[in-house]
């Protein structure tokens, strides 16, 4: 009596046929995941946005990207009583300084405060999910200063350092001008070897780097920091949760920055673009491929450009 049975070419008809439904399914699989990652950082955005509308109806004013000297507090912190951060923002000091002594030691009044990772500052797309520095709190969520053109590091958008920005005085258009779009975590090490520089992770320049950053300055910069976005309490564009719309999304040209003014570019690992909150609370997704002119156009809030963040 014989058996039914698989002959062997069968069998590996039948495994080469799993392989290629496998095959083709797994990026469909990636893809949904993404698509799902992408939606959460898309509501951070937009919690982020309400937040802002909220600080600006009790102040009158937007916050600053960063509080003046010597306290730095970033926007991010500001807003947190406005983001069902109450208790977190209730425990912070804001007497006291964010920024590091010669140590590299943070003011033990708010230790505490400033490791807290807060869940609504982090895009699950990013793959660093963890700290960039060691007891400190990141963020993928940095305030849009402006175009990074102007001299000094002043700004020309909603959020810079000391700013007092009214939605009165965005005469472009709440909905056509950036408050906050997206950035990657850095890798967390610091270099001077050029061999060594990651475009993503790191950056030219540093805590404390005050040269003039022209392009041939930030070219021949040779200090490389991997602290971006290691820290949502602290407002400066090194290290802290402040951009400007320098160069375009996702740049192949390498970010440099000093503590208020730098070259930079939004970043993210969404494939193709960033995504982007404007003042008047809409998030949209911006391509890699907008033109340098227009990008730089979102970011200003009385550039008098002819401009409109639905085109893109």
């Amino acid at each position: 009596m014989r058996r039914a049975g698989f002959t062997l070419i069968e069998l590996l008809v039948v495994i080469a046929i799993i392989a290629v439904l496998i095959a083709l399914l797994l990026p469909a699989v990636q893809a949904a995941r993404e698509a799902a990652r992408r939606m959460q950082c898309t509501n951070n955005l937009k919690q982020i946005g309400l937040a802002l509308h909220n600080y600006e109806g009790v102040h009158l004013m937007l916050p600053s990207a960063r509080t003046n000297s010597p306290h730095y507090w970033s926007s991010l912190a500001q807003i947190l009583p406005n983001l069902e951060g109450g208790a977190l923002y209730n425990t912070i000091n804001f007497d006291h300084s964010t920024a590091p002594n010669a140590r590299n030691n943070y003011d033990m009044a708010n230790t505490t405060a400033i490791a807290f990772m807060i869940p609504a500052y982090s895009c699950p797309s990013d793959p660093k999910a963890g700290r960039v520095t060691a007891d400190l709190g990141p963020t993928n969520y940095f305030a849009v200063a402006g175009t990074g053109t102007m001299a000094n590091g002043n700004g020309n958008g909603l959020m810079f350092d000391g700013s007092r920005i009214r939605f009165a005085d965005v005469t472009d258009g709440l909905s056509n001008t950036t408050a906050f779009v997206e950035s990657i975590k850095g890798t967390g090490v610091d270099t001077t070897a050029p061999t060594a520089f990651d475009l993503i992770g790191q950056y030219k320049g540093g805590g404390g780097y005050s040269s003039t950053f022209t392009e041939a300055a930030c070219d021949g910069i040779t200090a490389y920091s991997g602290t971006r976005g290691s820290r949502w309490f602290h407002g400066s564009m090194s290290g802290g949760s402040t951009l400007n719309h320098y160069w375009t999304p996702n740049s192949k040209k390498a970010d440099c920055a000093g503590d208020t003014n730098g070259l930079l570019s939004a970043r993210g690992y969404h494939p193709g673009g960033v995504n982007t909150l404007f003042g008047d609370g809409h998030v949209q997704f911006l391509k890699d491929s907008v033109a340098l002119s227009a990008w730089r156009a979102l970011a200003t809030r009385s550039g008098g450009e002819v401009n409109s963040a639905d085109s893109f």
